[in-house]
């Protein structure tokens, strides 16, 4: 019977349920078989909420790469730049399926080089697509990482069948050669969001040093950096001056797009602040235009002739979420 012929056979949906949910398990089997001559369309649609991926004006390009050809049976044969990647026969009963297909995905992914072309390329609008006119066959899903002001997004890439079918997750064995919203079995691209980082400038000058209280003078600065996501951070750092003149720190790796309120905490034993305190900015990427952003303070002496100088306070994040004090590392 055709029924047990395609049992034994390859063809189905090749992807974990979690990047894929229209499936709770990989496989399909059918009474009927398959029309290799038939076109295949499939949909594709970014998941998840509050997406930047599905605003307006962000590009994302889907490539789908045809790794194997498939008979009327559903049995794979890989083609010509593939021949290395393993498309035989995995029984679609066993749990372990999805995860064999994900790492033969990977595998294809390896084998992508400069002489291997497309089969067709989708850009996706506000977070969805199509391609229409597909062999029928396997294919390789791939999306490049995808760059946004604040995040760097990639894509696991994934095996998916033209045609195939719902078996193991309603009992229906009809074959989809349309896998697009209208059946119910539009592609869902599951992105990992990675944080950019930028840096912050703190730049000081010390109009004028006032060198009968004490050699060495001490800001000291509270940086609080609340990112787009997440607890907001709280760091400290300071500069010290033997005499008049420009000095800078910089505070590294910070999260692209958080909003940094930084005051002068310490203005030194004798010194006084001559510009605004508690000033605010975002932060910009890294290798983003106007990067590393900055804030500026201005000191001068005042009237206070008491002599000493600041010392820097060193915090941790503990496991609890909470900043700690630590003592700073002897200077050798």
């Amino acid at each position: 019977m055709m029924n047990k012929r395609l049992k034994q056979g390859t063809t189905f949906l090749l992807a974990l349920a979690l990047a894929f949910p229209l499936l709770t398990l990989p496989g399909a089997r059918a009474a009927n078989a398959i029309d290799t001559d038939r076109k295949c369309s499939v949909a594709f649609n970014v998941s998840g909420e509050d997406n930047e991926l599905t605003a307006n004006g962000t590009n994302i390009t889907v490539n789908l790469y045809k790794v194997a050809d498939v008979d009327v049976s559903g049995n794979y044969t890989a083609t010509e730049d593939f021949k290395k990647l393993d498309v035989s026969s995995v029984s679609a009963d066993n749990n372990a399926a999805a995860n064999t297909w994900a790492a033969r995905a990977k595998e294809a992914q390896k084998l992508l080089k400069d002489s291997v072309n497309p089969t067709a390329t989708v850009t996706l609008a506000a977070g969805t697509g199509s391609l229409a006119d597909l062999a029928t066959g396997l294919y390789l899903v791939d999306t490049p990482e995808v760059v946004t002001t604040n995040y760097t997004y990639t894509f696991t890439p994934y095996l998916v069948s033209l045609p195939t079918n719902n078996y193991y997750s309603n009992g229906n064995d009809t074959w989809i050669y349309d896998l697009t919203k209208e059946y119910n079995s539009a592609v869902g691209l599951k992105p990992e969001e990675h944080a950019r980082y930028g840096d912050l400038k703190i730049n000081k000058t010390l109009a004028h040093h006032n060198a009968t209280t004490g050699k060495k003078a001490t800001f000291v600065f509270k940086i609080e950096i609340t990112p787009l996501k997440g607890k907001t951070e709280t760091r400290i750092e300071s500069l010290d001056f033997e005499a008049a003149g420009d000095s800078s720190v910089t505070i590294t790796r910070i999260p692209a797009g958080a909003t940094v309120t930084v005051k002068e905490e310490y203005s030194g034993a004798s010194y006084k602040l001559t510009s605004a305190n508690d000033q605010m900015t975002k932060i910009i990427a890294t290798d983003e235009k106007g990067a590393p952003v900055s804030v500026s303070f201005t000191n001068d002496v005042d009237d206070n002739m008491n002599g000493g100088y600041g010392v820097k306070n060193n915090f941790k994040l503990n496991e609890n979420g909470q900043y700690q004090y630590t003592e700073p590392a002897e200077k050798n």
